[in-house]
């Protein structure tokens, strides 16, 4: 009877490792995973001239990125936007471009890797991507004779751009939207999010969650770090969060700001639709801190 009770209980113990470790790699695989959305519009539609470009991510290897080079008549500073996760150069945020454009900055936008019209390749949720970045500002200053410029984001993006500044004098703010800076923490919360599995199981995942990238995906995605990356950087930097975010809670942005350089600014919008949305329901206030944060780092 012994025997037979050890035996069930070393069996159960296997099928709990056999599906921590299951459930640690398919989550991880979904993380990388993205869903390609092509631009449904572009700056023509608002009566603004643009270029089709492409030009290569600060890579070994050969990954073509292709956007939209968006000049303006004595341009303030240049500004390259970065989009959010299953997104796109455009990504539902056009008309949040064109009034760029209309304050007096020139606009690069583009689509990461993975995404739109670009090259595929592995995804590094902001590890990778920030070389994507230095590969436009090396293409600013090979073709159009930019040498400093902003970078903007939104979720995803807004992290890509904290990282890329850290490896670059070019980039002098940066204007991030909903960042989130614990990845295995966002991971577990989607899981019990989206799952009937409960919060306190999903965090016990975290662990197989971050041994899983570096075994599938090559990388530490605890090396995703903003809230570290930030206090690097020599100059201010602008957070904008909205309060009642769900996806990405703004506890995110609350840690990542308290790291952030004097001077820094963190706005937060009561209500937004949903992540990602605060210039949707507060377009003139949302402009207006954009405006004097560039004005003010471009002077």
């Amino acid at each position: 009877m012994n025997k037979i009770i050890v035996l069930s209980a070393i069996i159960f113990l296997f099928l709990i490792i056999a599906v921590y470790i299951g459930l640690s790699l398919y989550i991880t695989n979904l993380a990388f995973q993205v869903k390609i959305n092509l631009p449904e519009t572009n700056p023509e539609e608002y009566n603004i001239e643009f270029e089709e470009i492409e030009f290569f991510s600060n890579e070994k290897e050969e990954i073509t990125l292709r956007g939209w080079w968006i000049p303006a008549t004595n341009s303030k500073g240049t500004i390259i936007w970065i989009h959010g996760l299953d997104a796109n150069r455009e990504g539902e945020k056009m008309e949040l471009i064109s009034n760029i454009h209309r304050l007096g900055f020139s606009v690069l936008t583009f689509d990461l890797r993975g995404h739109g019209h670009s090259d595929q390749a592995p995804l590094g949720l902001g590890l990778r991507e920030k070389n994507d970045v230095l590969g436009a500002i090396k293409y600013l200053k090979e073709n159009q004779n930019i040498n400093y410029v902003g970078v903007f984001g939104i979720s995803y993006g807004a992290v890509i751009g904290i990282l890329a500044a850290e490896e670059t004098d070019s980039i002098v703010g940066v204007f991030a939207d909903s960042p989130y800076y614990n990845m295995p923490e966002l991971l577990a919360k989607e899981v019990s999010d989206r799952t009937p599995i409960p919060k306190f199981i999903a965090n016990l995942l975290k662990f197989g969650i971050i041994k899983s990238s570096i075994i599938l995906q090559g990388i530490n995605i605890e090396d995703i770090a903003p809230q570290e990356t930030v206090s690097n950087l020599n100059f201010p930097i602008i957070i904008v969060h909205c309060e009642n975010d769900e996806r990405i809670p703004i506890s995110h942005s609350d840690v990542i700001f308290s790291n952030s350089p004097k001077k820094s600014e963190y706005q937060k919008f009561e209500v937004c639709e949903e992540h990602g949305k605060a210039y949707e329901g507060n377009k003139d206030t949302y402009m207006k801190y954009f405006k004097e944060y560039f004005d003010e780092r471009f002077y």
